[in-house]
Protein backbone atom coordinates (compact mmCIF):
# COMPACT_ATOMS: atom_id res chain seq x y z
CA UNK A 1 0.00 0.00 0.00
CA UNK A 2 2.87 2.28 0.73
CA UNK A 3 4.47 1.74 -2.34
CA UNK A 4 1.03 2.70 -4.45
CA UNK A 5 0.31 5.98 -2.74
CA UNK A 6 4.74 6.32 -2.76
CA UNK A 7 3.68 5.97 -7.02
CA UNK A 8 0.43 8.22 -7.08
CA UNK A 9 2.67 10.73 -5.40
CA UNK A 10 5.69 10.17 -8.08
CA UNK A 11 3.26 10.37 -11.30
CA UNK A 12 1.47 13.61 -9.62
CA UNK A 13 4.59 15.78 -9.26
CA UNK A 14 5.82 14.17 -12.74
CA UNK A 15 2.78 15.47 -14.32
CA UNK A 16 2.55 18.55 -12.48
CA UNK A 17 6.38 18.62 -13.85
CA UNK A 18 5.11 18.17 -17.53
CA UNK A 19 2.43 20.67 -17.16
CA UNK A 20 4.87 23.24 -16.18
CA UNK A 21 7.54 22.43 -19.10
CA UNK A 22 4.59 22.26 -21.51
CA UNK A 23 3.41 25.85 -20.09
CA UNK A 24 6.41 27.67 -20.27
CA UNK A 25 7.23 26.00 -23.52
CA UNK A 26 3.98 27.61 -25.00
CA UNK A 27 5.17 30.99 -24.33
CA UNK A 28 6.28 33.15 -26.75
CA UNK A 29 9.93 34.31 -26.64
CA UNK A 30 10.63 37.45 -28.10
CA UNK A 31 14.18 37.27 -27.33
CA UNK A 32 15.33 34.95 -30.23
CA UNK A 33 12.88 35.49 -33.26
CA UNK A 34 10.70 38.46 -32.93
CA UNK A 35 7.49 38.36 -34.31
CA UNK A 36 6.35 40.68 -37.40
CA UNK A 37 4.23 42.81 -34.69
CA UNK A 38 6.91 43.19 -31.88
CA UNK A 39 9.17 44.23 -34.42
CA UNK A 40 6.59 47.32 -35.53
CA UNK A 41 5.85 48.12 -31.73
CA UNK A 42 10.29 48.07 -31.70
CA UNK A 43 10.16 50.52 -34.61
CA UNK A 44 7.80 53.30 -33.81
CA UNK A 45 9.22 53.35 -30.45
CA UNK A 46 12.88 54.01 -32.09
CA UNK A 47 11.15 56.45 -34.18
CA UNK A 48 9.45 58.41 -31.57
CA UNK A 49 11.99 58.30 -29.04
CA UNK A 50 14.29 59.87 -31.67
CA UNK A 51 12.60 62.46 -32.57
CA UNK A 52 11.28 63.46 -28.57
CA UNK A 53 15.32 63.21 -27.73
CA UNK A 54 15.71 66.38 -30.56
CA UNK A 55 12.99 68.66 -29.24
CA UNK A 56 10.07 67.45 -31.17
CA UNK A 57 6.55 68.49 -30.01
CA UNK A 58 4.49 65.62 -28.19
CA UNK A 59 1.78 65.34 -30.52
CA UNK A 60 4.11 65.29 -33.75
CA UNK A 61 5.58 62.26 -32.16
CA UNK A 62 2.71 60.34 -31.46
CA UNK A 63 1.03 61.46 -34.74
CA UNK A 64 4.04 59.56 -36.46
CA UNK A 65 4.10 56.33 -34.02
CA UNK A 66 0.92 55.62 -34.50
CA UNK A 67 1.18 56.07 -38.40
CA UNK A 68 3.70 52.98 -37.93
CA UNK A 69 1.27 50.72 -35.77
CA UNK A 70 -1.65 51.81 -37.87
CA UNK A 71 0.46 50.37 -41.13
CA UNK A 72 1.95 47.41 -39.42
CA UNK A 73 -0.20 46.13 -36.22
CA UNK A 74 -3.35 44.38 -36.31
CA UNK A 75 -4.39 45.79 -33.08
CA UNK A 76 -3.97 49.08 -31.72
CA UNK A 77 -1.69 50.73 -29.83
CA UNK A 78 -1.56 53.02 -27.05
CA UNK A 79 1.32 55.71 -26.41
CA UNK A 80 2.02 57.74 -24.13
CA UNK A 81 4.88 60.59 -23.38
CA UNK A 82 5.55 61.74 -19.79
CA UNK A 83 8.56 63.97 -20.61
CA UNK A 84 11.29 61.74 -20.27
CA UNK A 85 9.50 58.67 -20.13
CA UNK A 86 8.24 57.00 -23.35
CA UNK A 87 5.16 54.07 -22.93
CA UNK A 88 4.06 52.06 -26.05
CA UNK A 89 1.54 49.73 -25.26
CA UNK A 90 -1.02 47.11 -27.11
CA UNK A 91 -4.08 44.99 -25.54
CA UNK A 92 -4.04 41.75 -27.68
CA UNK A 93 -7.47 40.85 -26.32
CA UNK A 94 -8.24 38.32 -23.36
CA UNK A 95 -6.55 35.25 -24.24
CA UNK A 96 -2.93 37.28 -24.81
CA UNK A 97 -1.16 38.99 -22.60
CA UNK A 98 -0.40 42.79 -23.36
CA UNK A 99 2.74 43.98 -24.84
CA UNK A 100 4.45 46.96 -23.40
CA UNK A 101 7.45 49.11 -23.99
CA UNK A 102 9.18 51.92 -22.10
CA UNK A 103 12.32 53.69 -23.50
CA UNK A 104 13.49 56.51 -21.17
CA UNK A 105 14.17 59.86 -23.32
CA UNK A 106 17.35 61.24 -23.00
CA UNK A 107 18.69 64.97 -25.11
CA UNK A 108 20.29 63.92 -28.41
CA UNK A 109 20.78 67.51 -29.22
CA UNK A 110 19.06 69.29 -32.57
CA UNK A 111 19.67 67.44 -35.58
CA UNK A 112 17.33 68.43 -38.21
CA UNK A 113 18.48 66.25 -41.27
CA UNK A 114 17.93 63.61 -39.39
CA UNK A 115 14.58 64.95 -38.20
CA UNK A 116 13.65 65.20 -41.95
CA UNK A 117 14.58 61.72 -42.56
CA UNK A 118 12.56 60.03 -39.97
CA UNK A 119 9.69 61.95 -40.51
CA UNK A 120 9.79 61.50 -43.86
CA UNK A 121 10.28 57.59 -43.40
CA UNK A 122 7.14 58.14 -40.97
CA UNK A 123 4.69 59.44 -43.76
CA UNK A 124 5.60 56.92 -46.35
CA UNK A 125 5.47 54.10 -43.97
CA UNK A 126 1.80 55.98 -42.98
CA UNK A 127 1.62 55.94 -46.92
CA UNK A 128 1.89 52.59 -47.07
CA UNK A 129 5.01 52.94 -49.70
CA UNK A 130 7.16 50.42 -47.41
CA UNK A 131 7.22 46.83 -46.42
CA UNK A 132 8.33 46.29 -42.96
CA UNK A 133 11.85 44.84 -43.65
CA UNK A 134 12.75 47.77 -45.70
CA UNK A 135 11.51 50.08 -43.35
CA UNK A 136 13.46 48.72 -40.29
CA UNK A 137 16.66 48.69 -42.80
CA UNK A 138 16.05 52.59 -43.35
CA UNK A 139 15.78 53.84 -39.35
CA UNK A 140 19.17 51.76 -39.10
CA UNK A 141 20.32 53.75 -41.82
CA UNK A 142 18.82 56.89 -40.52
CA UNK A 143 20.95 56.19 -37.32
CA UNK A 144 23.79 55.07 -38.70
CA UNK A 145 24.21 58.01 -40.70
CA UNK A 146 27.37 60.63 -39.32
CA UNK A 147 26.15 64.49 -39.23
CA UNK A 148 25.74 66.29 -42.03
CA UNK A 149 28.76 69.27 -40.77
CA UNK A 150 31.82 68.65 -39.07
CA UNK A 151 32.01 70.19 -35.48
CA UNK A 152 33.62 73.06 -36.32
CA UNK A 153 30.82 74.36 -38.89
CA UNK A 154 28.42 73.90 -35.64
CA UNK A 155 30.62 76.66 -33.96
CA UNK A 156 31.38 78.57 -37.06
CA UNK A 157 27.13 79.07 -37.28
CA UNK A 158 27.10 79.67 -33.92
CA UNK A 159 29.04 82.54 -33.88
CA UNK A 160 27.14 83.20 -36.80
CA UNK A 161 24.17 84.07 -34.81
CA UNK A 162 25.69 86.77 -32.70
CA UNK A 163 26.47 87.91 -35.76
CA UNK A 164 23.35 88.48 -37.24
CA UNK A 165 21.96 89.71 -33.78
CA UNK A 166 24.43 92.67 -33.69
CA UNK A 167 24.44 93.45 -37.63
CA UNK A 168 20.27 94.42 -36.31
CA UNK A 169 22.50 97.37 -34.28
CA UNK A 170 25.61 97.84 -35.72
CA UNK A 171 27.15 98.46 -39.75
CA UNK A 172 30.63 98.41 -37.84
CA UNK A 173 32.65 94.97 -38.97
CA UNK A 174 34.76 95.21 -35.49
CA UNK A 175 31.77 94.81 -34.05
CA UNK A 176 30.61 91.97 -36.01
CA UNK A 177 33.95 89.96 -35.53
CA UNK A 178 33.89 90.31 -31.82
CA UNK A 179 30.61 89.18 -32.29
CA UNK A 180 31.51 86.15 -34.29
CA UNK A 181 34.61 85.00 -32.02
CA UNK A 182 32.26 85.39 -28.84
CA UNK A 183 29.67 83.22 -30.66
CA UNK A 184 32.15 80.43 -31.15
CA UNK A 185 33.37 80.49 -28.08
CA UNK A 186 30.66 80.03 -26.30
CA UNK A 187 29.10 77.34 -28.02
CA UNK A 188 32.84 75.45 -27.44
CA UNK A 189 32.26 75.82 -23.73
CA UNK A 190 28.83 74.60 -24.19
CA UNK A 191 30.19 71.49 -25.87
CA UNK A 192 32.93 71.32 -23.68
CA UNK A 193 30.89 71.28 -20.49
CA UNK A 194 28.22 68.84 -22.20
CA UNK A 195 30.49 66.25 -22.68
CA UNK A 196 31.96 66.51 -19.26
CA UNK A 197 28.16 66.00 -18.10
CA UNK A 198 27.72 69.14 -16.51
CA UNK A 199 23.74 70.34 -15.80
CA UNK A 200 22.79 72.81 -18.25
CA UNK A 201 22.11 75.05 -15.66
CA UNK A 202 25.53 75.55 -14.50
CA UNK A 203 26.47 75.61 -18.57
CA UNK A 204 24.07 78.51 -18.73
CA UNK A 205 25.72 80.10 -15.78
CA UNK A 206 29.35 80.02 -17.33
CA UNK A 207 28.02 80.82 -20.79
CA UNK A 208 26.67 83.85 -19.29
CA UNK A 209 29.47 85.11 -16.88
CA UNK A 210 31.75 84.73 -19.86
CA UNK A 211 29.77 86.91 -22.16
CA UNK A 212 29.45 89.47 -19.98
CA UNK A 213 33.12 89.38 -19.02
CA UNK A 214 33.84 89.40 -22.79
CA UNK A 215 32.02 92.36 -23.06
CA UNK A 216 33.47 94.56 -19.63
CA UNK A 217 37.16 93.55 -20.81
CA UNK A 218 35.82 95.09 -24.46
CA UNK A 219 34.30 97.84 -22.47
CA UNK A 220 37.64 98.45 -19.89
CA UNK A 221 40.15 98.38 -23.36
CA UNK A 222 37.91 101.03 -24.91
CA UNK A 223 37.54 103.72 -22.18
CA UNK A 224 41.54 103.19 -21.70
CA UNK A 225 42.01 103.62 -24.66
CA UNK A 226 44.67 100.72 -25.56
CA UNK A 227 43.87 99.36 -29.16
CA UNK A 228 42.28 102.24 -31.30
CA UNK A 229 39.60 99.88 -33.18
CA UNK A 230 38.01 98.93 -30.66
CA UNK A 231 37.16 102.53 -29.27
CA UNK A 232 33.97 102.59 -30.89
CA UNK A 233 32.76 98.80 -30.06
CA UNK A 234 29.66 99.22 -28.01
CA UNK A 235 30.07 95.89 -24.70
CA UNK A 236 26.22 95.84 -25.01
CA UNK A 237 26.24 94.48 -28.37
CA UNK A 238 28.09 91.66 -27.25
CA UNK A 239 26.40 90.89 -24.55
CA UNK A 240 22.90 90.60 -26.86
CA UNK A 241 24.58 88.71 -29.21
CA UNK A 242 25.47 86.09 -26.81
CA UNK A 243 22.05 85.96 -24.86
CA UNK A 244 20.46 85.05 -27.89
CA UNK A 245 22.26 81.99 -28.11
CA UNK A 246 21.27 80.53 -24.91
CA UNK A 247 17.30 81.98 -24.84
CA UNK A 248 15.63 78.19 -25.05
CA UNK A 249 12.97 80.01 -27.47
CA UNK A 250 11.80 76.99 -29.10
CA UNK A 251 11.33 74.92 -25.81
CA UNK A 252 8.92 77.53 -24.81
CA UNK A 253 7.05 76.78 -28.15
CA UNK A 254 7.32 73.11 -27.86
CA UNK A 255 6.57 73.73 -23.69
CA UNK A 256 3.47 75.54 -24.97
CA UNK A 257 1.98 73.16 -27.70
CA UNK A 258 2.45 70.36 -25.31
CA UNK A 259 0.18 72.25 -23.40
CA UNK A 260 -2.27 73.14 -25.98
CA UNK A 261 -2.43 69.36 -26.88
CA UNK A 262 -3.08 68.30 -23.31
CA UNK A 263 0.29 66.78 -22.57
CA UNK A 264 0.58 68.37 -19.44
CA UNK A 265 3.32 66.47 -17.99
CA UNK A 266 5.58 66.91 -20.34
CA UNK A 267 4.47 70.70 -21.05
CA UNK A 268 5.38 71.42 -17.37
CA UNK A 269 8.35 69.66 -17.10
CA UNK A 270 9.35 71.48 -20.42
CA UNK A 271 8.50 74.73 -19.09
CA UNK A 272 10.56 73.76 -15.65
CA UNK A 273 13.81 73.42 -17.70
CA UNK A 274 12.90 76.24 -19.50
CA UNK A 275 12.83 78.71 -16.28
CA UNK A 276 15.86 76.57 -14.91
CA UNK A 277 18.02 77.83 -18.15
CA UNK A 278 16.57 81.01 -18.16
CA UNK A 279 17.75 81.61 -14.19
CA UNK A 280 21.22 80.22 -15.34
CA UNK A 281 21.34 83.28 -17.56
CA UNK A 282 20.38 85.17 -15.54
CA UNK A 283 22.74 84.34 -12.43
CA UNK A 284 25.55 84.23 -14.97
CA UNK A 285 25.20 87.61 -16.50
CA UNK A 286 24.19 88.91 -13.26
CA UNK A 287 27.40 87.63 -11.44
CA UNK A 288 29.14 89.22 -14.54
CA UNK A 289 27.73 92.38 -14.49
CA UNK A 290 28.46 92.85 -10.73
CA UNK A 291 32.12 91.64 -11.46
CA UNK A 292 31.79 94.16 -13.55
CA UNK A 293 30.81 97.12 -11.69
CA UNK A 294 33.01 96.51 -8.54
CA UNK A 295 36.09 96.57 -10.96
CA UNK A 296 34.76 100.11 -12.26
CA UNK A 297 33.67 99.20 -15.63
CA UNK A 298 30.65 101.02 -17.11
CA UNK A 299 27.98 98.66 -19.12
CA UNK A 300 24.90 100.64 -21.08
CA UNK A 301 21.90 99.66 -18.87
CA UNK A 302 19.33 100.77 -20.78
CA UNK A 303 18.47 100.01 -24.73
CA UNK A 304 17.93 103.92 -25.42
CA UNK A 305 21.62 104.03 -25.78
CA UNK A 306 21.10 101.51 -29.07
CA UNK A 307 19.79 102.31 -32.19
CA UNK A 308 18.93 99.85 -35.21
CA UNK A 309 21.21 99.76 -38.04
CA UNK A 310 19.94 100.51 -41.35
CA UNK A 311 17.08 98.83 -42.74
CA UNK A 312 18.74 96.77 -45.05
CA UNK A 313 21.41 95.46 -42.48
CA UNK A 314 18.69 94.16 -40.38
CA UNK A 315 17.49 92.25 -42.78
CA UNK A 316 20.13 90.94 -43.93
CA UNK A 317 21.22 90.69 -40.11
CA UNK A 318 17.33 88.68 -39.29
CA UNK A 319 18.45 86.57 -42.52
CA UNK A 320 21.87 85.50 -41.19
CA UNK A 321 20.47 85.05 -37.90
CA UNK A 322 18.16 82.37 -39.09
CA UNK A 323 20.49 80.40 -41.59
CA UNK A 324 23.16 79.98 -39.01
CA UNK A 325 21.27 78.77 -36.09
CA UNK A 326 19.67 75.93 -38.81
CA UNK A 327 23.20 75.51 -40.36
CA UNK A 328 24.28 75.09 -36.84
CA UNK A 329 21.46 72.19 -36.27
CA UNK A 330 21.95 69.94 -39.52
CA UNK A 331 19.81 71.66 -41.65
CA UNK A 332 20.96 71.02 -45.16
CA UNK A 333 21.66 74.00 -47.83
CA UNK A 334 18.65 74.32 -49.29
CA UNK A 335 16.61 74.50 -45.88
CA UNK A 336 19.01 76.83 -44.82
CA UNK A 337 18.50 79.33 -47.72
CA UNK A 338 14.26 78.18 -46.39
CA UNK A 339 14.90 79.23 -43.62
CA UNK A 340 17.23 82.47 -43.80
CA UNK A 341 13.73 84.05 -45.93
CA UNK A 342 11.30 83.21 -42.88
CA UNK A 343 13.66 84.84 -40.77
CA UNK A 344 13.72 87.53 -43.09
CA UNK A 345 9.80 87.53 -43.13
CA UNK A 346 9.23 87.65 -39.39
CA UNK A 347 11.44 90.96 -39.04
CA UNK A 348 9.62 92.57 -42.08
CA UNK A 349 6.63 91.67 -40.51
CA UNK A 350 7.51 93.27 -37.08
CA UNK A 351 8.63 96.40 -38.73
CA UNK A 352 5.22 96.59 -41.12
CA UNK A 353 3.22 96.19 -37.88
CA UNK A 354 4.96 98.53 -35.80
CA UNK A 355 4.98 100.85 -38.48
CA UNK A 356 0.76 100.82 -38.32
CA UNK A 357 1.07 101.44 -34.56
CA UNK A 358 1.04 98.37 -33.03
CA UNK A 359 3.41 97.61 -30.05
CA UNK A 360 6.45 95.41 -30.28
CA UNK A 361 4.18 92.34 -28.33
CA UNK A 362 1.64 92.02 -30.40
CA UNK A 363 3.56 92.79 -33.56
CA UNK A 364 5.88 89.94 -32.24
CA UNK A 365 2.82 87.53 -31.78
CA UNK A 366 1.81 88.03 -35.42
CA UNK A 367 5.62 87.76 -36.78
CA UNK A 368 5.59 84.17 -34.79
CA UNK A 369 1.97 83.52 -36.38
CA UNK A 370 3.43 83.60 -39.92
CA UNK A 371 6.35 81.62 -39.03
CA UNK A 372 4.38 78.97 -37.32
CA UNK A 373 1.75 78.67 -40.37
CA UNK A 374 4.87 79.02 -43.14
CA UNK A 375 6.63 76.06 -40.92
CA UNK A 376 3.69 73.85 -41.42
CA UNK A 377 3.12 74.56 -45.11
CA UNK A 378 7.14 73.92 -46.02
CA UNK A 379 7.35 70.88 -44.11
CA UNK A 380 4.97 69.55 -46.48
CA UNK A 381 5.73 71.38 -49.78
CA UNK A 382 9.97 71.15 -49.47
CA UNK A 383 10.35 68.61 -46.74
CA UNK A 384 12.06 70.90 -44.38
CA UNK A 385 10.77 70.13 -40.58
CA UNK A 386 8.25 72.08 -38.88
CA UNK A 387 11.20 71.76 -35.78
CA UNK A 388 13.69 73.43 -38.01
CA UNK A 389 11.70 76.14 -39.50
CA UNK A 390 9.88 77.66 -36.60
CA UNK A 391 12.89 77.52 -34.05
CA UNK A 392 15.15 79.64 -36.89
CA UNK A 393 12.15 81.81 -37.68
CA UNK A 394 11.38 83.30 -34.46
CA UNK A 395 15.13 83.60 -32.97
CA UNK A 396 15.35 87.10 -34.83
CA UNK A 397 12.06 87.73 -32.27
CA UNK A 398 14.01 86.64 -29.38
CA UNK A 399 14.12 89.75 -26.81
CA UNK A 400 17.60 89.71 -26.45
CA UNK A 401 18.28 93.62 -25.73
CA UNK A 402 15.17 93.53 -23.21
CA UNK A 403 16.34 90.56 -20.91
CA UNK A 404 19.75 92.41 -21.22
CA UNK A 405 18.83 95.47 -20.13
CA UNK A 406 16.02 94.45 -17.22
CA UNK A 407 19.63 92.22 -15.88
CA UNK A 408 21.71 95.39 -16.24
CA UNK A 409 19.25 97.02 -13.89
CA UNK A 410 18.76 94.84 -11.49
CA UNK A 411 23.08 94.72 -11.15
CA UNK A 412 23.52 98.06 -10.83
CA UNK A 413 20.61 99.36 -8.49
CA UNK A 414 19.74 98.85 -5.00
CA UNK A 415 16.57 97.18 -4.60
CA UNK A 416 13.64 99.21 -3.62
CA UNK A 417 14.68 102.18 -5.82
CA UNK A 418 13.21 103.45 -9.40
CA UNK A 419 15.90 101.93 -11.39
CA UNK A 420 15.45 98.49 -9.35
CA UNK A 421 11.60 98.42 -10.56
CA UNK A 422 12.28 99.12 -14.09
CA UNK A 423 14.60 96.05 -14.27
CA UNK A 424 11.96 94.04 -13.42
CA UNK A 425 9.68 95.40 -15.20
CA UNK A 426 11.66 94.62 -17.85
CA UNK A 427 12.48 91.08 -17.30
CA UNK A 428 8.89 90.85 -17.45
CA UNK A 429 8.43 92.20 -20.25
CA UNK A 430 10.83 89.76 -21.51
CA UNK A 431 8.76 86.82 -20.56
CA UNK A 432 6.07 88.17 -21.98
CA UNK A 433 7.44 88.95 -25.04
CA UNK A 434 8.83 85.35 -25.30
CA UNK A 435 5.71 83.71 -24.42
CA UNK A 436 4.07 85.60 -27.01
CA UNK A 437 6.40 84.35 -29.64
CA UNK A 438 5.69 81.23 -28.47
CA UNK A 439 1.93 81.28 -28.19
CA UNK A 440 1.70 82.56 -31.63
CA UNK A 441 3.88 80.03 -33.50
CA UNK A 442 1.77 77.12 -31.86
CA UNK A 443 -0.98 78.72 -32.97
CA UNK A 444 0.19 79.60 -36.58
CA UNK A 445 1.49 75.52 -36.49
CA UNK A 446 -2.15 74.57 -35.46
CA UNK A 447 -3.84 76.96 -38.32
CA UNK A 448 -1.97 75.34 -40.81
CA UNK A 449 -2.51 71.93 -39.98
CA UNK A 450 -6.36 71.79 -41.91
CA UNK A 451 -4.24 73.77 -44.63
CA UNK A 452 -1.74 71.15 -44.76
CA UNK A 453 -3.88 68.07 -44.71
CA UNK A 454 -6.40 69.93 -47.70
CA UNK A 455 -3.08 70.48 -49.74
CA UNK A 456 -2.46 66.62 -49.75
CA UNK A 457 -5.55 66.05 -50.13
CA UNK A 458 -5.33 68.02 -53.47
CA UNK A 459 -1.75 66.62 -54.26
CA UNK A 460 -3.56 62.52 -53.82
CA UNK A 461 -6.21 63.74 -56.80
CA UNK A 462 -3.40 65.27 -59.04
CA UNK A 463 -4.16 62.27 -62.16
CA UNK A 464 -0.34 61.31 -61.89
CA UNK A 465 -0.76 60.44 -58.39
CA UNK A 466 -3.81 58.59 -59.28
CA UNK A 467 -1.56 56.73 -62.32
CA UNK A 468 1.38 55.64 -60.08
CA UNK A 469 -1.04 54.01 -57.61
CA UNK A 470 -2.74 52.29 -60.65
CA UNK A 471 0.99 50.98 -61.80
CA UNK A 472 1.96 49.45 -58.25
CA UNK A 473 -1.83 48.05 -58.07
CA UNK A 474 -1.20 46.25 -61.09
CA UNK A 475 2.11 45.03 -60.30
Amino acid sequence: MFKSVTDLVRKSLHRKAEDRVEKEFVVEKFDLELTDNMRALRLATTLADQLLSRGMAASDVVHLALGVTTTYCSRKVHIDISHTILTVSQDRGVDREPLTIVRTISSRGADYESVRLLENLGHEIRAGGLQLDAAERRLDEILARPRLYPKWVTHASTGGVSLGVVMLYSTNPIVWAIAFIMGYSVNMTLYRMARRGLPSFYSQVLAGLIITVIAAAAALVADIHAIPILNDVNPTLIVIGGIVLLVAGMMIVSALQDAIDEYYVTAAARLLKVIMMTSGIVLGTTIGLYIATRLGVTLATTPDRLTLAEINYRYVGAAILAGSFALGNQLRIGGVIVVSLVGFLSLYTVLVMTSLNFGVIPASGIAAVFVGLSATLVLRLLRIPTLATISAGIIPLVPGLTLYSGLTYLAQSEPNTDAFDTGIVLILRAILIAVVVAAGATLGNLIGRPARRRLIHYQNRLPRRRLSRNKRTAS
